[in-house]
């Protein structure tokens, strides 16, 4: 029996993938590769496909500098895939670096669709439908979480409707975010409220306050979950990791909900959070299809490289006919 082989997509020098890559290269029989996304484009080997595939194999570059055949793989971790190349910068012309960058992102995408048959972690449709908080609230809901009252609207009226029935315990954030900075959820105030113009200008999440200081941090991994708390009191903890976090047990109800929750959205990760209000209930928040945990286990103390790296071996189809370690 050959080597069970994982790639990761992702982006250049991403610490989480090069972290999993080193711990899955301490496992007898296992092969990982990465592929950064970012610098296919004026590299050699590139990316390559064809319908005349025994001539013109198919092959993606890797890290090491090597062309990886898709095929050959057991799993793909579909970190990250659609970033600007960095070789575009240099282009002129704005209309060219979207050229380049738009053509070289469908051309690894449609080469591994074409050619990988083994499990992603997670589907690259799942996991782009899984992105929608409108999406997530409703699977969140179906799998049995408590969720927020919510509104997402651009209709100053509905907004002002929905936070008057909620006598000012309500928040806001975006629907999406940007690479370009990191958007924080905020108490909705009547500035926010006062101009039309500003309400209408963009569709936004606005929700039920959840009282409480106890944030819960979920790594999920198909039907295992490895948790932290973290206490905060401010709306938004990312805004200063010097609070306190520590790992959590979460309940086989909960664990339960997560695990039907991933498989709602068809995904076989994601990284939820979770507020334990004043009553010590569990209430949903939101999911990351590919969140980031490694600053939970530097923070925590908790394995969360060494469990990551043993599911993803384990998500390989013929994984349970080879050798596998507990730890």
């Amino acid at each position: 029996m050959g080597d069970v082989r994982i790639a990761v997509l992702t982006f250049t020098d991403d610490l989480h993938a090069l972290a999993i890559q080193a711990h899955l290269r301490t496992i007898p029989g296992t092969v990982c590769d990465v592929v950064e996304v970012d610098t296919i484009a004026d590299r050699a080997p590139g990316v390559s496909w064809s319908t005349e595939a025994e001539t013109f194999p198919a092959t993606v570059p890797t890290r090491d500098g090597a062309g990886l055949d898709p095929a050959t793989c057991d799993v793909i971790w579909f970190r990250r895939w659609n970033r600007p190349q960095v070789a575009a910068r240099s282009l002129a012309d704005p209309a060219a670096v979207d050229v380049v960058t738009a053509s070289t992102s469908s051309a690894v995408l449609g080469t591994l669709r074409n050619t990988f048959r083994g499990r992603w972690v997670s589907d690259p449709e799942a996991t782009r439908r899984a992105e929608n908080k409108l999406v997530q609230l409703a699977a969140a809901r179906a799998a049995g979480f408590r969720v927020p009252r919510t509104l997402v609207s651009n209709d100053p009226a509905e907004i002002r409707r929905f936070c008057g029935d909620l006598e000012g315990r309500a928040v806001l954030k975006a629907v999406r975010g940007t690479a370009h900075s990191q958007l924080f959820t905020l108490e909705v105030t009547p500035e926010h409220l006062a101009d039309d113009d500003a309400l209408r200008l963009c569709p936004t999440i606005f929700q039920e306050r959840v009282p409480g200081s106890r944030h819960v941090r979920a790594l999920c991994c198909g039907d295992e979950v490895y948790a932290a708390t973290i206490e905060c009191a401010d709306l938004d903890w990312r805004k200063d990791l010097r609070v306190p976090m520590a790992p959590y047990a979460v309940d086989e109800p909960t664990r339960q909900r997560l695990a039907r929750l991933l498989e709602l959205l068809g995904l076989r990760m994601g990284v939820a959070d979770i507020k334990i209000d004043e009553a010590g209930d569990l209430v949903w928040l939101e999911l990351n299809p590919q969140g980031q945990f490694l600053f939970v286990e530097g923070l925590t103390g908790m394995d969360l490289t060494g469990a990551f790296s043993r599911f993803l071996r384990r998500e390989a189809p013929a994984a349970a006919t080879r050798w596998m370690p507990d730890a």
